[in-house]
């Protein structure tokens, strides 16, 4: 096993150590012990399990963006709300194959180290900050409706995460009924149809989205 091979290796057992003990009652010992490696192996890639939970952060973070794709206006793309779909769907896959990280990024407990918590913290700026610049430029587009896209774009991350949490903790795996809940949600809220003007009811094309800034 070469190199990258072993610190692979490491990697993905210390991400299925931390998924099921949590960050702080896992220690380096833990990882050495599933990964049968020698403690002078451990140290060749990495410093601590700080080093290692904030690698797997960053892969999170590269993952996720690698499957939210912005929305294209173009006359050969499919429509907006069918483009969001797609994001959503690949975000939701992911979600469904990464489980151990998916619950090592909802489920950290904060307060017990400050520096792990501000990165954790961090993690969650850049996505919102990305969600944001993305409401933004759905504005200029005429996709998105004239709003505060710092307070919308955190609820946003808030309805991904909560959704998220309760795929991963009830393990049950219906990605595209659970996209459609979000898109009905994302395009109408709870109101009744009879209830929402002309702009809410059109549902592709540029005039229906108030989430298509907002996965891209």
């Amino acid at each position: 096993m070469d190199r990258e091979e072993r610190r692979a290796q490491v990697l993905r057992h210390a991400k299925r150590i931390f998924a099921r003990k949590g960050y702080h009652r896992t220690n380096v010992a833990d990882i050495i012990s599933a990964a049968h490696i020698a403690r002078g192996t451990f140290y060749l890639y990495f410093r601590n399990k700080r080093e290692i939970f904030e690698v797997l952060l960053d892969q999170a973070l590269r993952d996720l963006s690698d499957r939210i794709r912005r929305i294209r206006m173009a006359p050969e793309e499919a429509s907006p709300i069918a483009q969001l779909r797609a994001n959503l769907n690949r975000v939701l896959e992911f979600v469904l194959t990464e489980r151990e990280l998916t619950d090592i990024v909802l489920n950290h407990a904060v307060g017990f180290d400050r520096e792990l918590d501000a990165r954790i913290s961090e993690f969650y700026d850049q996505i919102a900050e990305k969600i944001q610049r993305s409401l933004d430029l759905g504005i200029q587009m005429k996709l998105v409706r004239e709003c505060d896209t710092r307070t919308v774009a955190a609820c946003i991350l808030g309805v991904v995460k909560e959704v998220v949490a309760e795929l991963s903790r009830e393990r049950r795996g219906e990605p595209e009924a659970i996209v459609e809940q979000m898109l009905n949600f994302g395009l109408r809220g709870v109101s009744q149809p009879e209830l929402l003007d002309d702009r809410n009811e059109v549902l592709d094309g540029a005039a229906g989205s108030r989430l298509v800034g907002g996965l891209h």
